[in-house]
């Protein structure tokens, strides 16, 4: 007898409720349906005209041609991408704002435990977008040739260093150089992402800076900088007269990587449509401006999985460098 008025119980119950479970999944579709019909904001949490930025823009320009909505890239750097993370995790979850998070998104949790938000439970994952090596960028003047040079060099002579960064990969692949030879590049200078650190370089206020190929890939090609070498497995096709850290005796492998991030919230019908809408953008030729990154599209799920594991690889050498926010 208990058991037949549970079951009837449970019965009316879910009569009840489907009606507004139905009507709340219908809503989530019709949305997606509609979607978008008005401007698409995507925020760069970086200074203008880095690799960010320049795919931002790329990517917003193949959104505009297919959908037909204008998608304003608006940059919004400062605190290590903090600010413009936090403007993005309390932004409205209706798929209107995005943002474009790299490799700092995973090492700021292990920097600052009192971040303004949670780098995985305040954010939709929507595709992993690419990946690229990094490269020390050298001033002309500056005498190392290669990375033994600079290693040798390194040990006598205190060579400042800048990054886009505290914990950017930037900045962990120049600490990581520096503790396994050590070299020292001390004075970290840090800058508001790897445009202006780059910009130092070029004005002869740092002798070298770490950015990503494509960060200093024109200035490379015009002789304004070199490169000592690039920290792929392989030699990277943007740059293939420069030697990766293997081949000059240096175990160093890493890269800096891009993926896109909605509100928590967000429909995931929605979701669901800016992820094929990604992956259909990032099959197409998207010229020489990114030519630089390594396209790598991904589902939802998997680019959340990979920002948990990044955020638990680097974890441990964080506090092995002893680095913090600010």
């Amino acid at each position: 007898m208990r058991i037949g008025m549970a079951r009837r119980r449970l019965l009316q119950f879910v009569l009840m409720t489907s009606p507004a479970l139905l009507g709340s999944a219908a809503m989530a579709q019709t949305a997606a349906d509609k979607y978008p019909d008005r401007p698409i904001k995507i925020i760069v949490p970086f200074a203008p005209g880095g690799s960010t930025d320049i795919l931002a823009r790329v990517l917003g320009q193949k959104i505009t041609e297919n959908w037909k909505q204008q998608v304003i890239v608006e940059t919004r750097p400062g605190a290590a991408t903090v600010i413009g993370t936090t403007a993005a995790a309390k932004a409205e979850p209706d798929g209107y704002t995005l943002i474009i998070v790299v490799s700092t998104h995973a090492t700021n949790p292990s920097l600052n435990p009192n971040l303004p938000y949670d780098a995985l439970k305040d954010f939709e994952p929507i595709s992993l977008l690419g990946k690229a090596p990094m490269v020390p960028y050298v001033n002309p003047k500056f005498p190392p040739q290669n990375l033994k040079e600079l290693a040798a060099y390194g040990k006598t002579n205190p060579v400042p260093v800048g990054s886009a960064g505290i914990a950017s990969m930037t900045h962990l692949l120049a600490e990581t150089f520096k503790m396994q030879n050590g070299v020292e590049l001390t004075q970290h200078v840090v800058h508001r992402g790897g445009t202006p650190a780059l910009n130092a370089g070029l004005a002869g206020q740092l002798p070298i800076t770490f950015g990503t190929v494509t960060q200093a890939l024109p200035q490379y090609q015009a002789g304004l900088v070199r490169a000592l070498g690039v920290s792929s497995t392989e030699r990277h096709r943007a740059i293939p007269n420069v030697p990766t850290f293997r081949e000059q005796g240096f175990d160093l492998v890493v890269t800096e990587w891009y993926g896109l991030l909605a509100p928590k919230g967000t429909p995931k019908p929605i979701v669901a449509k800016l992820n094929a809408e990604m992956r259909r953008i990032l099959a197409l030729p998207l010229g020489e401006r990114v030519a630089a990154i390594d396209i790598a599209p991904s589902s939802p799920e998997e680019l959340g999985a990979f920002i948990k594991g990044e955020i638990e690889r680097w974890a441990p050498v964080i506090m092995k460098l002893g680095l913090k926010a600010g």
